[in-house]
């Protein structure tokens, strides 16, 4: 930790400490150790951690220290406070801005529960949140992205920006995501991160569909097929609708932005609609129970991203589908 506080309870940064000075940790008041030294940056480590609320977070690695160092030093501007115990929630933000944005600097991977879980609890406040990731982690091929389950969790979606940090060039950067391709990756355009401000930046963005290409219908089919499951919902809903899996129609395998929400395949849930359609038995209800969701946060609910695909899906046929 980079913040701790002394006997006469004054908050004191790391760099500012003096070793002659007995520090406690600002949440559990245990006492810390002040650690310096010529190639390491300052800070407190706790002498027994496991009664602090801190030992449920990261242990802090060198590198995250020194984007912590960084993030505050950005946000100097503003009211700014590291390591604040939100006692409410019980929760610790690396970067706290003026009461209403919390900055997470998340490096090392954990479960999308422990992300979403913690992002509701800032919200429970009224509070943003942005997530840092790990730059040098991002799978990045021919312009797009190709994110785990965990990046795409960080994604700020209110205007579809990751952010992430390079360890070793200690640059912070931008990436707006832009179309998600035939492949399912994202593209982006990136940009570097100069000033605190950066990270609440509104960037315009034109969002395109895409239809997937016959290859890769071919492929994703071939993937259902060694499943040798009848059950298997892709295969079954195209056998109902009476359509040759090898000749999939114009309907089926269009790619549209609200994609990046759902983990079903778009020619799986295309099927399944087209049949739900077919049967007239079509609700938003039950095609939202049809759809696998990525754990991403998002002002809609389930069922209000499920009657906006169906929108988008609508539009996108009838742009590049009819003529």
């Amino acid at each position: 930790m980079l913040i701790a506080v002394t006997e006469a309870g004054i908050y004191t940064h790391a760099h500012q400490a003096d070793l002659k000075i007995r520090y406690r940790c600002p949440v559990c008041l245990k006492p810390v150790t002040l650690k310096q030294g010529r190639y390491k940056i300052a800070h407190f480590s706790h002498q027994r951690v496991i009664d602090c609320h801190k030992s449920s977070y990261k242990t802090e690695s060198p590198a995250h220290l020194q984007g912590k160092h960084h993030l505050y030093d950005m946000a100097r501007e503003h009211q700014v406070s590291m390591e604040y115990f939100l006692s409410e929630i019980e929760q610790i933000p690396d970067i706290l801005v003026d009461r209403t944005l919390a900055v997470e600097l998340q490096l090392s991977v954990i479960p999308v529960d422990a992300i979403l879980r913690r992002s509701a609890g800032y919200r429970q406040l009224n509070m943003a949140v942005i997530w840092i990731t790990d730059d040098e982690a991002l799978s990045r091929t021919g312009g797009a992205l190709k994110l785990t389950a965990f990046q795409r969790s960080l994604v700020t979606t209110e205007r579809m920006q990751l952010f992430s940090y390079h360890k070793s060039e200690d640059q912070f950067y931008c990436y707006q995501l832009c179309d998600v391709t035939p492949t399912l990756a994202v593209t982006y355009e990136r940009y570097k991160v100069t000033g605190f401000e950066s990270f609440t930046r509104e960037r315009a963005v034109v969002r395109q569909s895409y239809r997937i290409t016959r290859a890769l219908q071919n492929s994703f089919i071939r993937r259902c097929l060694q499943m040798k499951d009848i059950r298997e919902p892709t295969l079954s809903a195209l056998y109902q609708l009476g359509i040759n899996h090898r000749t999939l129609p114009l309907s089926i395998g269009i790619v549209v932005p609200l994609q990046f929400y759902i983990r079903t395949h778009p020619i799986t849930w295309q099927s399944v609609l087209l049949l739900m359609l077919k049967k007239k038995t079509y609700s938003v209800e039950r095609f939202a129970e049809q759809l696998d969701y990525y754990g991403v946060h998002t002002h809609f609910t389930e069922h209000e991203l499920a009657a906006d695909l169906v929108a988008q899906y609508l539009a996108a046929y009838k742009n590049l589908c009819v003529h």
